[in-house]
Parts: C-alpha cells; structure tokens; sequence
C-alpha cells in the first residue's frame, strides 16, 4: 500500500454511531462496517430486533410493497374507527397524532400520489432484494442462518377479485416477472393449499420474493458485524443528539456522552422523539400487527410464502419445524386485551384451516408496531445536520428494504451517489 492510497483510506475511514438495533440498524451497521468504518451501535432493548424486526411476517416483497395510501382509503379508514373495515382498526381515536398522520394519509390518498409513492417504494424494495441476495452484500450469511427461501410469494384473492392491472404494470415495468393464476394452477406452486379449508379465486405469483426470519438474519448479521469490530451497546437509550450549528458533535446516554463523525437514526418509532428536538416532525406512527409462530414436529413445509389479501393475513415457512401467521392493522400503539384477544382468536383460525395439523401445537404470540409514514415509503437519506442521516419510518416493509437503505446510507456516508434516486424518502417532503 502506498502512502497516497494509505491517505485516501484514512480519510474515507469514519467513526460512525447507529442509533437502533433492529433488522435496519444492524444491516447499516454491517454495511458500514465492510466499508471500513468504525461503528458502534446503541440500542434501548436487551438483545438485537425486539422491535418490529423481532415476529414480522419475513416476507421481502417487492411484489407487494405499494403504499397504503390509495384512492378509496380513506373511507377504509374511516370505517376503520368504528371497527367495519375487516382487519383493521384504531386504538386511540382521540390522538392528536393520529389525526395529523391521518390528514397526510389522507392527501396522498389521490391516483397520482399512491402511484408515485408506490413507484418509489418498488424502486427501493428491488434494489434491496437484489442486493440482499448478492454473496457481497450478505457477507457470508447463508440462508440456513435465517431460515430464509428465495422461492417467491403468493397473492392470494377471493371473492371474485383479481390483480389490478396497475399494479401488474408496475411490476412488469420494474422489471419484476409476475404470473396470474387461477384457483386451479395455485396448488400447482403451493401444493398445501389443495388441503387447506379457504378457497382462493386467484392470485398473482411473484417468483423473485422470498422469504426469511428477520430476528434470525439480525442476529447472524450482527455476529459478521461484531467480526468486523462493530461494538453493540445494548440497555443503553440514546436521550439525545446534540448539535452545534449544523452538526452532531455527540449523543447522549445515561452513562456518557458519545462522540463521532457521523450519526444514523434507525430507531422506528423512537426516532420520532429522539428527532423532535432538533426540530425534526417526522409524521411516523404505530400500527399494530400480529403475530404466531408455531413450533411443529410435522412433515410439512410451505413451499412459497403467502398473503390472503382479503384476510390481511400472511404465512411463511422459515426452515423445517417452523411457520408463522401475521395479520392486521390496528392504526396506534397496541391496544386493549380485548382487541388482542379478538385478533389472535381469528389467526389462530385462519392459521389452523390453512394447516389443521397445527392445532395441537400453542404457538408463540408477539403484537408488534409497525413504524409507518402517511405515503409508505421511509425516511431516508441526509437530514439538515451534515452529517446526521435517517434511516427511518419503514413501516410493514423494513425488512423488505434493509439492505438497500443500508448500501445507501453507506454510500451517501463516503460520499457517493447512491444507484437510485432517493429523492422521494427524503425528510422534508411532508412539510
């Protein structure tokens, strides 16, 4: 090495502080790490993904990740509040929160907004996906690290109703191949589904998702991470950033104030309060999910992962011996007993007429909250701070994106221009 290149690399070199250990924590970390940097991570929780990473669904869909906010929402919304709509729900009507998140919703609830919302979250998801399954990004993490399959998913629908042809163009467009198939060529791809008490009409097959557990990935890229030097901070709260002019110099825990040369929030729903100082109004909200994991002696693995689009409803298989059902959206943080009660009643049901072997095994129950922006698409890039970045606000799709905001926040880090246009996640755009 010579003294030019040894020069370059010790400035490219940084000092870099993640706030945030869940699945999107730990891959920025790891990917700053195989940059080079020094990296320490800050996490609240005892262990690594107890957040919305720790019993998600593990579905990366790019075949799935159009935003919420579409025409007609709204009224889905509304009949939301007093407990119409199907799978979905409000837990603290009376949240001024909840009405600021919900008039934003609702704004980009026209044709055009969720089309380009929906354009820049397939954008982000393939880029990630891709990236997820190159051997260089992962590191070395096998799939049998996380139980993880790369087989595709299935869209299913019932009632009559069939894939719109918008998002069928979208797909196409992005390049994303995606096949309709009726009832009878769906057991063909998953052939448990012959067994099985619902009867699907249809659904649209995407080859190129996948699926894996996102509290497994977290941990085996958080062990590659460790090998790389990265030092883990775990019971320990960031109470906040300080700046001076317009740059952090420093956060602040309750043992010591910790300096570095750059900072990157991917907190979820704490970034909120942790930004709120600096004058930072990110509009990301709760909402609640579910979920249960069934430890199982059958033999039986489903063959794709799966989504009953009228149920609100998915399944995956994570290595023999291991299936999850995840379901619902309650807008807010985790409600009364009641409404848990109620929402754990009907997976529960659903999941044993998908599976009725399933019934003598009592699964592990996890509610969770998935940390949202009105628009659906994460907060992401350079903040207003030179060197402050977030990496935030992914809602039902953070493991979907992970890798690819990872590489991103890396690249805008050692300052590159990352492969995409990121000017859609950028943090003002809801002023």
């Amino acid at each position: 090495m010579n003294d030019r290149t040894a020069s370059a690399n010790s400035r490219a070199s940084r000092h870099v502080v993640v706030i945030g250990a869940g699945v999107v924590g730990i891959a920025t970390a790891l990917k700053l790490a195989q940059a080079g940097h020094r990296v320490e991570v800050f996490e609240a929780a005892s262990e690594q993904a107890q957040g919305a990473s720790f019993a998600n669904a593990g579905l990366i869909s790019p075949g799935h990740c159009f935003s919420w906010a579409e025409p007609g929402a709204i009224g889905v919304f509304l009949r939301s509040l007093f407990g119409k709509a199907d799978g979905l729900g409000v837990t603290r009507l009376w949240s001024s929160s909840l009405w600021r998140w919900g008039w934003q919703f609702y704004r980009r609830s026209t044709a055009a907004h969720w089309e380009q919302d929906s354009r820049a979250a397939l954008a982000l998801s393939v880029y990630s996906r891709n990236l997820h399954f190159s051997d260089a990004t992962t590191g070395g993490i096998d799939l049998a690290d996380y139980g993880g399959a790369h087989r595709g998913i299935l869209y299913l629908y019932k009632n009559g109703r069939q894939p719109r042809a918008v998002e069928k163009q979208m797909l196409s467009q992005a390049g994303e191949p995606c096949q309709a198939v009726d009832a009878g060529q769906l057991s063909a791809i998953e052939p448990l589904l012959s067994e099985s008490a619902p009867a699907f009409d249809s659904g649209l097959f995407c080859p190129q998702d996948a699926t894996g557990n996102a509290r497994a990935f977290a941990a085996a890229a958080m062990r590659r991470a460790q090998e790389l030097g990265v030092r883990m901070h775990f019971n320990t709260p960031v109470k906040r950033l300080i700046a001076a002019g317009e740059r952090i110099v420093g956060i602040e825990t309750a043992r010591a104030v910790v300096s570095a040369d750059q900072f990157v929030v991917a907190a979820g729903l704490a970034s909120v309060a942790l930004l709120k100082p600096l004058g930072y109004a990110l509009p990301i909200y709760p909402v609640t999910g579910y979920s249960l994991t069934f430890q199982h002696q059958e033999d039986f693995a489903p063959s794709v992962g799966a989504v009953s689009l009228a149920d609100k409803i998915a399944w995956a298989g994570f290595g023999p011996g291991l299936v999850r059902f995840t379901g619902f959206a309650d807008i807010g943080p985790r409600g009364s007993d009641a409404l848990a009660a109620k929402r754990f009643s009907a997976l529960l049901d659903f999941a044993l007429r998908i599976y009725p072997c399933l019934k003598k095994y009592t699964p592990q129950r996890w509610i969770g909250q998935r940390p949202m922006t009105p628009d659906g698409i994460p907060v992401l890039g350079r903040s207003r701070h030179d060197n402050l970045f977030f990496n935030c606000g992914h809602g039902a799709m953070g493991w979907t994106m992970a890798s690819g905001c990872a590489q991103i926040i890396c690249d805008l880090s050692g300052g590159a221009a990352p492969p995409i246009d990121c000017h859609a996640y950028r943090w003002d755009r809801f002023l």
